[in-house]
C-alpha cells in the first residue's frame, strides 16, 4: 500500500517539509541548468546550418516591407522624405503638426 505525496506532506514534520523545499529547490535549478543546455546545443546547431552565430539569430528583426503606396505627403525641407498616409506619422510630419500646420499643407498634388 503505498502513499500519496499529500499524505507523505500532511505526516511530515515542519523541518521535514523544510528540508524537502530545499531539495525541491535545488532540482529545480539543476533542471533549468539542463534544459538551458539543451536549448543552447540546439540554437547552435540551428545557427551553424544557416551560417550565423545565435546573437545574429536573436538581432534578426526580419524582412523589411517594401513600401508599395505611391507617397501623398512630402516634407518641403527635405523632397527624399514622403509618407503614404498609412502606418505611423513620420517625426517630420509629427512635429509639424505640433507646431500647428495643417497636414494637408504637405499633400503631394495629384
Amino acid at each position: 500500500m503505498s502513499n500519496s505525496i499529500e499524505d507523505i506532506i500532511k505526516s511530515s514534520s515542519i523541518e521535514d517539509l523544510q528540508s524537502l523545499i530545499r531539495r525541491a529547490e535545488e532540482e529545480i535549478k539543476y533542471k533549468k541548468i539542463d534544459e538551458i543546455e539543451a536549448i543552447r546545443s540546439e540554437w547552435l546547431a540551428k545557427a551553424n546550418q544557416l551560417g550565423m552565430q545565435p546573437e545574429e539569430i536573436l538581432q534578426y528583426a526580419g524582412r523589411k516591407r517594401k513600401s508599395t503606396g505611391k507617397a501623398k505627403y512630402r516634407n518641403p525641407a527635405d523632397p527624399q522624405q514622403t509618407w503614404t498616409g498609412h502606418g505611423k506619422k513620420p517625426g517630420w510630419l509629427k512635429q509639424a503638426l505640433e507646431n500647428g500646420v495643417n497636414q494637408e499643407t504637405f499633400r503631394i498634388p495629384e
